[in-house]
C-alpha cells in the first residue's frame, strides 16, 4: 500500500516572513477621507485601515429599462412603415428643394400622414434624448433618467408645434395658401431627416456616455444645415426685389434666433441646464 506523506509548501524569500496588518496600512495623511481616520487594535491605536468608502455607481440611461421601452417603442413604430420609406424620401427630398406648385398632382394616403407623424415623434425623441444628455453634462438632474428624458421630449415636441403655429400664421399673413403649404411642407421635411441623422448621436448619447460630447457636436452640426436648408428654402420662396431683404431679416431675427434664446433662457431659469 503506498505509503501516506506529509507535504509542507515552504513560502519564498520575499514572504517568509509575515507582516501584521498594521504594518500594511497607510499613514492618516494617506486617508481618503477625515473621518474615521484611525482604527482601534490589539496594539492600540493604528492607522486608518478600512480603505476607501464605497460608493453608489452611477446608472447608465441606457439600462434604465423606460429608456430601452422608448427606443423599442420608437423603432416597431417606424418598422410598420418601413416598405413607404423609399418614396417618402424621394418626396422629402423634393419638398426641401423645389418651389413649384404641384399640390394639384400631389395625394396624401393615411400611411404617409401616419409615417410623417412618426418621423416628426423620431425627431422630437431624439432631440429630448440630447437635450437630456447636454443637461445631465453640464448639471445631472436629481430625477429618474426616464422621467428626465420624457420631459426633455415634451418640450421638443411643444417646440416644434409652436414653430409650425408660427410659420402658418405668418405665411398666410405674408403670403398666399399655396406658398405657404409649401414653405410648411419644407420645414416638416427638414425636421423629418434631420430625425433620421440624429438616431446614431442619440443612441451614443444614451448607451455610451463618454461619447456624449461627440455625439452633440455632431448633432448641433446636423441641425444647423437642416435649418439653413430650410431657411433657403424660405428665401427662395418670400424673396421679390431688394427691398424684401428687410422683411427677411426680421424674419431670421424673429422666427428664428430670439426662440432659440428664450427657448435656452427658459431651460437655464427650470434649472434643465
Amino acid at each position: 500500500m503506498p505509503r501516506h506523506t506529509t507535504d509542507t509548501i515552504t513560502a519564498s524569500d520575499s514572504t517568509a516572513t509575515a507582516l501584521a496588518p498594521w504594518d500594511l496600512s497607510c499613514t492618516i495623511e494617506q486617508s481618503p477621507f477625515a473621518d474615521n481616520r484611525e482604527w482601534h487594535g490589539p496594539k492600540g491605536t493604528l492607522p486608518y485601515m478600512d480603505g476607501i468608502r464605497p460608493a453608489p455607481r452611477t446608472t447608465l440611461p441606457g439600462a434604465d429599462s423606460g429608456v430601452m421601452t422608448l427606443f423599442i417603442s420608437l423603432f416597431l413604430i417606424l418598422a410598420l412603415s418601413f416598405r413607404h420609406y423609399p418614396t417618402v424620401i424621394k418626396s422629402f427630398a423634393k419638398d426641401l428643394w423645389d418651389i413649384r406648385n404641384r399640390a394639384g398632382f400631389e395625394t396624401h394616403t393615411v400611411s404617409d400622414t401616419r409615417l410623417q407623424i412618426s418621423l416628426v415623434l423620431l425627431t422630437c425623441c431624439c432631440e429630448g434624448i440630447l437635450l437630456f444628455s447636454t443637461s445631465n453634462i453640464l448639471s445631472p438632474l436629481p430625477f429618474p433618467v426616464f422621467t428626465s428624458i420624457i420631459a426633455f421630449i415634451g418640450i421638443a415636441i411643444a417646440y416644434y408645434c409652436l414653430q409650425l403655429m408660427t410659420y402658418s400664421i405668418v405665411g398666410y399673413a405674408f403670403s398666399n395658401r399655396i406658398v405657404t403649404r409649401q414653405w410648411l411642407k419644407g420645414f416638416n421635411a427638414s425636421q423629418m431627416l434631420l430625425g433620421f441623422t440624429l438616431v446614431i448621436p442619440a443612441i451614443l448619447s444614451v448607451f455610451n456616455p463618454g461619447a456624449a460630447i461627440p455625439a452633440l457636436t455632431i448633432s448641433v452640426f446636423l441641425y444647423l444645415i437642416a435649418r439653413i436648408i430650410f431657411i433657403s428654402k424660405g428665401f427662395r420662396l418670400f424673396y421679390d426685389k431688394f427691398d424684401s431683404l428687410l422683411y427677411f431679416i426680421l424674419y431670421l431675427c424673429t422666427l428664428e434666433i430670439i426662440p432659440l434664446i428664450l427657448a435656452y433662457k427658459s431651460l437655464t431659469f427650470a434649472n434643465f441646464i
